[in-house]
Order: structure tokens, then C-alpha cells, then sequence
């Protein structure tokens, strides 16, 4: 079973093979041991690699699901031990991978220092696959709209809002009255887009009633369209979070709206709490401690001008 999922994962006997520090013919005689045992092929073989078959897809997925209980069965046995180890998976978006999760990450480790984390950045619903197979804790991230998964539990951490943002001395600071639809024919950078059109990018200009700006720029790093905006003259959507608190921002500003943008939710997603393992449940209710103490701003809302006496 090992060999079988580090080949599904690399794509390629010879690089499974190697990571394994096993020849490639043990490797392919183990996999075929294993078709022979369950009577039905499990990997296509091609000219460019291997992919999984459907009975394979259905294998891969189990043998994520039994790893993801042995590790969480080992977390608990640990912490019923008073060892004070485990492991947290945890996918966020960019977004809250720069702003909410540091936060609950630190004040967690200070009280759980043996705890290992393993981080990666992801996009709602992309990562929704590998919280139901337990491969990943949880994942934090803006969640457009209302779920519409009941196998998963979705707890709200923190409403926040994509506000526009640009260089501080932009042009269009200076203008007034803005409305979300006058910024579309503005340089656009979209960031992380997902493959589904249920990112909060897409669905906050559809919430407006608006077309999705069309962009000759798309990132997948958070950080390099950050660095985009503040360098050259173009606009993106960013979370009021990283104007939150102390947060060095000094570079990019947000233009100021009439109008207030939809609310989206930040939400902490997992599978069931009665099937996470004790330190998960810790970090869980860290997260939530942690959330309760931002104060996020009203960026990007024009006030109005209170009329003088």
C-alpha cells in the first residue's frame, strides 16, 4: 500500500521508486502483487506516467483516511500519555495564512511547544477533498456564500470583506463616489483563483452583479500580487485583515467605496469534531480565541461626512 500511494502521488514509478530508496522493478512487482490480490487494475500506465484508475482513486482515498486515524489515534494516545506531541495539518488561504492563523499558531505553540504543524496554502472548495479523508486537519479560509456540504463541520471564526487596494499615491484615491463597477476597467491582479468559480475573487463581483474582471495577470502567491499592486499601477481585492491591528501595510491603501462590500465568513472547516483528536480540538478552540480578538477595520467605506453645526 505504501508503494502504491507514493507512486500515485509522484506520477511515476521511477520517481516513487526513489523516494522510497527502492529499485523500480520491487516497486512495480509490489503493485502488481497488489492488482493481482484485488482482482482489478489500479494504475493506467502511459507514455507520460501513471494515473490512477477508478478503483484506484477509491483505494488512494481509503489509505489517506486510515493514515489520517493513525495519526490522529497517536495524538491521542500521546496526549493521554501527558507527552504534549502531535500533528496539525492545516490548509488557509492567503489571506488568512498572513493574518488570523500566525496569530493562533503562536499563542498555541506557546502552550503546546511538542506540537508540530504542517501549513499549506489553499482555496475554498479546493481543499475540501483532503478534509473529508482526514489527510487535512482543518481548513481556514473565506468561504463564500452558505455551505452546502453537511458531511463537514464549517464553524465561523470572523466576518471579513475583500476590499480594493492600491499603491498609496494611485490616482484613484483621489476620486470620489466610487463604486466597485467603476474600478473594472482598472489593471486587475486575481490571485489564487480556483478551478471551481466559487472563489471569493469571482463571487465578490458577482455578489455586486458585476463580470469578474478579465486580468493578463493571475498569481497563485498572495505575496507576489501584494508586491504587484505596490510596485506598479494596478488594483486587487485583499481581506480587511491585513489593516487589522499592527500590520505594517504602509505600501498599499484601500480605495474607499460608497458602499460597503459583501461580508464574507472566515470559517475554520473539518470533518465531525467527535472524529478530531484532542489536539485538534485544542487548536480548534484556540483558533476561536484567537478570532474573537481581531478587530477587523471598515476598510474600503467611504463615511459620510457628519454635517456641521
Amino acid at each position: 500500500l505504501r508503494n502504491f500511494t507514493a507512486v500515485v502521488e509522484a506520477g511515476a514509478v521511477r520517481q516513487a521508486a526513489k523516494v522510497l530508496n527502492l529499485s523500480q522493478s520491487s516497486v512495480t512487482k509490489s503493485i502488481q502483487q497488489l492488482e493481482d490480490d484485488l482482482g482489478v487494475e489500479l494504475l493506467h500506465r502511459g507514455a507520460h506516467g501513471v494515473t490512477a484508475t477508478e478503483a484506484g482513486k477509491a483505494l488512494f482515498a481509503r489509505i489517506k483516511t486510515i493514515e489520517a486515524e493513525l495519526r490522529h489515534a497517536r495524538n491521542d494516545v500521546e496526549t493521554i500519555q501527558g507527552a504534549g506531541f502531535g500533528e496539525i495539518r492545516v490548509s488557509a488561504s492567503p489571506s488568512v495564512a498572513t493574518g488570523l492563523l500566525p496569530r493562533a499558531v503562536v499563542a498555541f505553540q506557546r502552550a503546546h511547544p511538542r506540537v508540530s504543524f504542517h501549513i499549506l496554502e489553499g482555496v475554498y472548495p479546493d481543499m475540501l477533498p483532503a478534509i473529508r479523508t482526514g489527510e487535512l486537519d482543518f481548513a481556514i479560509c473565506l468561504v463564500p456564500g452558505r455551505p452546502r456540504d453537511d458531511s463537514l463541520s464549517f464553524i465561523s471564526l470572523v466576518k471579513d470583506r475583500l476590499v480594493p487596494a492600491v499603491r498609496t499615491n494611485h490616482p484613484v484615491l483621489g476620486r470620489r463616489k466610487l463604486q466597485l463597477a467603476d474600478l473594472a476597467d482598472l489593471d486587475w491582479i486575481i490571485y489564487r483563483r480556483s478551478h471551481t468559480g466559487l472563489d471569493v475573487f469571482e463571487q465578490t463581483f458577482i455578489a455586486n452583479r458585476l463580470e469578474p474582471p478579465k486580468s493578463t495577470i493571475e498569481c497563485t502567491s498572495f505575496a507576489c500580487a501584494l508586491a504587484l499592486v505596490e510596485n506598479g499601477n494596478y488594483i486587487t481585492l485583499v481581506p480587511t485583515q491585513i489593516f487589522a491591528g499592527n500590520r505594517n501595510t504602509p505600501a498599499i491603501a484601500p480605495v474607499l467605496l460608497d458602499a460597503p462590500m459583501q461580508p464574507w465568513q472566515v470559517m475554520a472547516i473539518s470533518r465531525a469534531k467527535h472524529e478530531l483528536s484532542a489536539v485538534c480540538l485544542a487548536f480548534l478552540a484556540e483558533l476561536q480565541k484567537t478570532a474573537a480578538k481581531i478587530d477587523l477595520p471598515i476598510a474600503g467605506v467611504r463615511r459620510a461626512a457628519r454635517p456641521r453645526p
